[in-house]
């Protein structure tokens, strides 16, 4: 998920702020001579990543993170921005570890990521009345048809739809938000036909914001690929990082993180 940078010109921007986590997970002793603060950050993408009622920062990938912290002998703080700003502090080494992202020959200059943790799809999402005239085409007949799809800026929706956000022949069909939920509000208000997003994440906002009815999941369905964690090269040495990626070995060994995805996509 999210790779490339789209330009946008939009007046709603995402606070950034930092977060220390109030419930860090056990440190084993047996891996905490080497101790560690991880700069992790995160944006608002339910369930993956969210606020929950308590303030501290909760989701999925969450979960999962926190972790392999305890296990890598690691101790974390959480700054949420847009992914755009998080992207470039994480270049800078002022962030640590990004959550869900898809490794690049790009990335990989200043990054290393794990190996991947789970599979990511993306779905097509439309107001209630315009579902039946829009539930048969793929994304190449919206952009040629003159539909406005909403996107979230950086994320990676696929080659194939990432290389239409991109040409110049069909570019302009796709409108780029810095975060997810903006992409609602513009379907609602009619600024754009469609919009695509995590099934997951889309049950989540439709039932938060109580537009269940309003916006419907349309057939199409894109499946972006596998997702990794990113370690910051200027932030994180390579001796922290595969400490981190065999703490998820042995978890994906074990059965404990299918099992904990399954508790968030059941």
């Amino acid at each position: 998920m999210r790779t490339w940078m789209l330009a946008v010109a939009c007046s709603f921007i995402a606070l950034a702020g930092c977060q220390r986590d109030t419930s860090p997970a056990p440190v084993d002793p047996k891996v905490a001579a080497d101790p560690c603060l991880l700069r992790v950050g995160w944006d608002p993408w339910e369930p993956y990543q969210f606020e929950g009622p308590d303030g501290a920062v909760a989701g999925l990938d969450v979960e999962i993170v926190r972790q392999l912290a305890g296990d890598a002998g690691c101790s974390l703080e959480f700054v949420r921005g847009s992914w755009q700003e998080l992207l470039g502090q994480l270049r800078e080494g002022r962030v640590h570890v990004l959550m869900a992202a898809s490794p690049t020959a790009e990335r990989e200059v200043y990054a290393r990521f794990s190996q991947p943790y789970r599979r990511e799809t993306f779905a097509l999402f439309a107001r209630a009345e315009d579902a039946a005239a829009l539930k048969e085409k793929d994304l190449q007949e919206l952009a040629r048809a003159q539909r406005r799809i909403a996107v979230t800026d950086g994320y990676y929706y696929g080659e194939s739809a990432t290389q239409m956000i991109l040409d110049q022949a069909t570019r302009e069909a796709f409108v780029a938000a810095p975060i997810v939920e903006l992409n609602y509000a513009r379907l609602v208000d009619g600024d754009v036909d469609a919009l695509l997003d995590d099934p997951f994440v889309a049950a989540a906002v439709l039932r938060r914001k109580g537009w269940t009815e309003r916006i419907v999941r349309l057939p199409l369905e894109i499946h972006s690929g596998d997702v990794s964690l990113m370690f910051s090269k200027a932030g994180v040495s390579a001796d922290t990082a595969g400490r981190l990626d065999a703490a998820l070995a042995a978890h994906k060994a074990d059965g404990s993180l299918r099992k904990l995805i399954d508790r968030y996509q059941s």
